[in-house]
């Protein structure tokens, strides 16, 4: 859940369903019908030190470079472009596996993933808005676990930082 890997997706999978859309000047919108595997890797490892993860979580959550993947599901990327600015963002649920960096398996369960962004582009304007959020319930042989983590930046029209939201947490049961 490294905080920076996490916003750039936010951020890029915002532009690139914004892009995709069209780039004329008139307004447009559109939505596209995906399977959840196209947002792969919906989460990566290891987290930064910002994220708690319970004592009883499997050691490899905080050391090693695990993947969160959906292997089933559905989603849809959208955007809205008009003369005010651009905006999109994609959501995905389904069934997801943690894996470990060998590809070991060893949690399944439901995975759900928002992502959004824009900017105002109003006479030049810098102002953005980005947000992501991921919720993971799983199960495997060493029991269950609970992933959250959620993200919102947002910058005024001058492109100074307004609000940088980061909150993420991993619990775990035998």
């Amino acid at each position: 859940m490294r905080a920076r890997t996490i916003v750039r997706l936010a951020a890029v999978g915002a532009i690139v369903c914004v892009g995709v859309l069209g780039t004329s000047a008139t307004a447009s919108a559109s939505a596209q019908k995906l399977p959840a595997t196209a947002f792969n890797p919906a989460l990566t490892g290891p987290p930064p030190p910002a994220v708690v993860i319970s004592p009883n979580c499997p050691a490899f959550l905080s050391s090693d470079a695990w993947n969160l993947n959906f292997v089933s599901g559905n989603a849809v990327s959208y955007g809205v472009m008009n003369k005010n600015g651009d905006w999109g963002g994609g959501n995905a649920e389904g069934i997801g596996v943690l894996s470990m960096s060998d590809s070991t398996p060893v949690y399944t369960g439901h995975l759900h993933l928002w992502f959004g962004g824009g900017q105002n582009s109003l006479s030049g304007a810098n102002q953005t808005e980005n947000g992501f959020t991921v919720t993971y319930q799983g199960s495997g042989p060493s029991g269950t676990i609970s992933i959250h983590a959620n993200i919102h930046q947002t910058t005024n029209n001058s492109g100074t930082p307004t609000a940088n939201v980061f909150n993420a947490s991993a619990s775990c049961s035998p």
